[in-house]
């Protein structure tokens, strides 16, 4: 085996190939070396570094750039929340705008044909008087809303709804 090798590296061209063959194995040496310095490295534990004096300037605008990055959101939420209530007013006012809508829609269609007493009994006078209170109550307002509304006290009013339906859950069913 040892005088294959000299026949190998006997001709012109096989010394030329030393001077490579050298400088490759020196190169793959030199790789291994650096490799085992990097996983020596990463192996060690890391070093604290020493903290770097920040000037004070620098220090002083990131404290105000925090201040306001607090201040804007706490006005973001304050923003939001006034938004939602706004909200949930606008929304309440939508209903009850709707409402009267619809009562002024029946009270106008009511308003053309003479008035009818919804309990036996009851003169077309007095059922004329509080048909409004009636179809206040018909379209879900409250008694002290329709007080309000009409100017009356809220004790009149559910006096008023009360006479309403007392006679009519105390009718006697006919025809049975």
């Amino acid at each position: 085996m040892l005088a294959s090798f000299r026949e190998l590296f006997a001709g012109d061209q096989a010394r030329q190939m030393v001077p490579i063959l050298l400088a490759a194995v020196a190169a793959f040496f030199m790789m291994l070396s650096l490799r085992r310095k990097q996983q020596q490295r990463r192996q060690r534990p890391a070093r604290p570094a020493a903290p770097q004096p920040q000037p004070q300037v620098g220090s002083e605008l990131y404290r105000d750039l925090d201040e306001l990055i607090v201040e804007l959101q706490e006005l973001s939420r304050r923003i939001s929340a006034e938004i939602d209530t706004r909200f949930a007013k606008l929304e309440a006012a939508i209903r009850d705008a709707d409402r009267r809508i619809a009562v002024l829609h029946r009270l106008n269609r009511g308003a053309g044909g003479a008035s009818v007493a919804s309990t036996p009994g009851a003169t077309a006078e007095v059922d004329g008087r509080h048909s409004v209170i009636y179809e206040l109550a018909d379209a879900g307002f409250s008694p002290v809303e329709i007080a309000r509304e009409l100017g009356r006290t809220p004790g009149e009013v559910e006096l008023i709804l009360n006479l309403r339906k007392a006679p009519e859950t105390a009718r006697p069913e006919v025809g049975k």
